[in-house]
């Protein structure tokens, strides 16, 4: 049964939808910059190793990998905040749509129920006149 509140319903979950999409999209995000820190930070103790092998000086080279290490940890920051946000308008939409789903079965048990009435009350009439007509029919039948 369409109730007045459908609409409301299919926008709220194509919010909900959306944003379960641009969580998905920033964790992605995120996984790629751990992967790069990863890789930075595998780079950093090989090129340490060789460099204490060979008594080679490369601090320039780390003091630079580092600095990049730093920026992906922030970038990893930023992206975790936009993420908590994005679970916050996740977690809110879906109590919308939730209350929105509950006001339309409301809705759908209230028009049941008039519906319900409607024919109880049509029932009742039909029973009604059945009578009348047989009470009539037995007046007729033996008058006074």
């Amino acid at each position: 049964m369409k109730t007045p509140y459908d609409a409301a319903m299919r926008v709220r979950q194509r919010e909900l939808d959306e944003v379960s999409t641009a969580i998905r999209a920033e964790s992605g995000t995120l996984s790629v910059l751990e992967q790069e820190r990863e890789r930075l930070r595998a780079a950093l103790r090989s090129e340490a190793q060789v460099a204490a092998e060979l008594a080679l000086c490369s601090q320039a080279w780390q003091g630079r990998m580092r600095g990049q290490g730093r920026e992906l940890g922030v970038l990893q920051a930023q992206v975790q905040e936009r993420i908590e946000h994005l679970r916050e308008v996740a977690i809110d939409a879906y109590g919308t749509l939730r209350s929105i789903e509950t006001a339309a079965e409301d809705y759908r048990r209230d028009a049941a129920r008039v519906e319900a009435s409607a024919e109880q009350s049509a029932s009742d009439d039909l029973g009604a006149v059945a009578f009348l007509k047989a009470r009539r029919s037995i007046r007729r039948e033996n008058p006074r």
